[in-house]
């Protein structure tokens, strides 16, 4: 996967992504790139038949799983030319043999005849179409909006899809978010247009459109597993081109294996990963304002005039809404506190050591908001103690929903401020991996309550791939399932409420496979 991508900042051809960033947010994976059983891929080394030999060959040498590779192939398989492929490794780019490959270092190499391409797969798939050039792939009464989407495809979907799958970082995953569903919409209606007659982009002709889009479809597979990123049903007519498209008979030979395409993504992920302290500190924010958002919607919801709280119906409702809002924003409260105590011992003097009071203001914040949390505890209490449409009660619910309101912008900004401004700084204190996990360890000393009695409520504010990743955090803690931690968090997620069941259920799951993980290789 790595030898298609650059490891320059800037791309030198259209094609090639820029180099990712950090990833703020990633899975854990034991998953190698290159798995010691690599599925076999046909190689031809005589012809099957006379028809055979006359139809023309090339070599193509690169990575099987890079989505870039993946538009030659499909490209040459369209065309009807045979291809000898050598897939390579990591560890062939220092073998003697391959070194000369490439003139430039770049992959993929494409070599037919006497010509050599290396690196744009833009120029390989021009020097295909025009070398090879029936069946065309650039038809001619369509050429204009042909290329028209390849570069829309090129140029404004691909930079999307490959930097929200490989940084992590919550406000690029904000601002990305919906420039990929823009993209989506325009796709969706695309395909909608073109592709009435038929299942390809351009209906029954298969077209460059399609080798570009194939791919990168892939990836948005592969990005729903890591990122929780997927086609809604709001865009069928690409929904239903994305599944269509694995029995393509273009696609169907070269298909790539996704399990194998998803390990080599999760190794990527986790050696480029970040100080696992921002992972951390990243998914708590997460969970607390998916929370925060709840229990906001829950007040708003409460009946605050006489005409609907005189109801008796209604007044049965109000009473468990008010349980349920006293229940949830005890967790949330906790939770809250735990999460500052862990900032202001763990977080705060790691980043101070590299220079004096850069916490400063997140401390201050601290304060401003502490009194707002306990306040609001205070208010529901009081608001459960008055008599149901009184005009105390009435003011007192208005009161509380004002309150849950400025927590929630504070907790918002707060949140934004310490990820755009403070945590970036983990990375600049020099720490290294040995360092991140005792801090990580100190972290869950200090939130003992969060991951003893609350982590249920934790990890429902995350998604199913976050769920993963947080507990991803802890592996090394777990000592094969032996370690305290490992069994105060397994009785917790045990013993959680049914509300839980579901969380409970990928946790456990990710635990179970995290300790034997850790068993096999205490074993080898």
């Amino acid at each position: 996967m790595g030898i298609c991508f650059p490891k320059a900042t800037q791309p030198k051809y259209k094609d090639e992504p820029l180099n990712p960033k950090p990833s703020a947010v990633v899975p854990t994976s034991s998953s190698p790139i290159y798995c010691d059983e690599t599925p076999e891929i046909p190689t031809p080394t005589e012809p099957e038949s006379e028809a055979e030999s006359n139809l023309p060959r090339v070599q193509l040498i690169g990575d099987m799983l890079c989505p870039f590779t993946l538009r030659v192939q499909i490209a040459l398989q369209f065309k009807g030319v045979l291809v000898d492929p050598t897939w390579l490794t990591p560890a062939d780019l220092v073998n003697p043999k391959l070194v000369n490959a490439s003139p430039n270092g770049k992959y993929p190499v494409l070599h037919y005849g006497l010509h050599k391409l290396s690196g744009s797969t833009d120029a390989m798939l021009d020097y295909i179409e025009e070398t090879f050039q029936d069946p065309t792939l650039i038809p001619s009464p369509m050429e204009n909006e042909v290329l028209e989407w390849v570069a829309f495809i090129r140029d404004e979907l691909t930079p999307v899809v490959g930097q929200l799958l490989y940084d992590g970082n919550i406000l690029v995953q904000q601002e990305l978010e919906p420039k990929l569903e823009t993209a989506f919409t325009k796709l969706d209606s695309g395909i909608w247009l073109h592709g009435k007659q038929g299942r390809f982009f351009f209906g029954n002709q298969f077209t460059l459109v399609d080798v570009y889009l194939i791919p990168i479809l892939l990836l948005v597979d592969v990005a729903k597993f890591f990122r929780g990123i997927e086609i809604s049903t709001l865009h069928s007519h690409l929904l239903a081109y994305s599944r269509a498209m694995h029995s393509f008979p273009n696609y169907s030979p070269v298909r790539v294996n996704t399990d194998l395409l998803k390990g080599a993504v999760a190794k990527t992920l986790v050696e480029r990963a970040p100080s696992p302290l921002i992972i951390m500190t990243v998914l708590q924010h997460r969970s607390i304002l998916w929370h925060l958002e709840r229990l906001v919607v829950l007040a708003d919801a409460l009946p605050v005039d006489r005409v609907a709280i005189e109801d008796s119906g209604r007044r049965g409702v109000a009473g468990k809404q008010m349980q349920l809002l006293w229940k949830m924003y005890g967790r949330l409260l906790d939770l809250m506190q735990e999460h500052a105590q862990m900032e202001e011992r763990v977080i705060f003097p790691a980043i101070d050591s590299t220079e004096e009071g850069m916490s400063e203001q997140a401390l201050a914040d601290h304060a401003r908001d502490l009194p707002v949390m306990n306040g609001i505890r205070e208010d529901i209490k009081g608001v459960m103690a008055l008599e149901q449409g009184c005009s105390d009660h009435l003011e007192g619910l208005q009161a509380l929903a004002i309150r849950l309101h400025t927590l929630q912008e504070n907790s918002v900004e707060h949140y934004h401020e310490e990820e755009r401004d403070l945590l970036p700084q983990l990375n600049a204190a020099g720490l290294g991996n040995k360092k991140q996990e005792e801090l990580v360890i100190q972290s869950i000393a200090v939130m003992e309550e969060t991951h003893g009695r609350l982590l249920p409520f934790l990890l429902q504010g995350l998604e199913t791939h976050e769920i993963n990743q947080y507990i991803g955090l802890f592996q090394n803690s777990f000592e094969g399932g032996k370690s305290r931690v490992y069994t105060r968090m397994s009785f917790c997620l045990k013993n959680a409420d049914d509300e839980f069941k579901e969380v409970c259920r990928v946790a456990q799951a990710k635990m179970s496979e995290l300790a034997n993980s850790s068993n096999k290789a205490a074993g080898s």
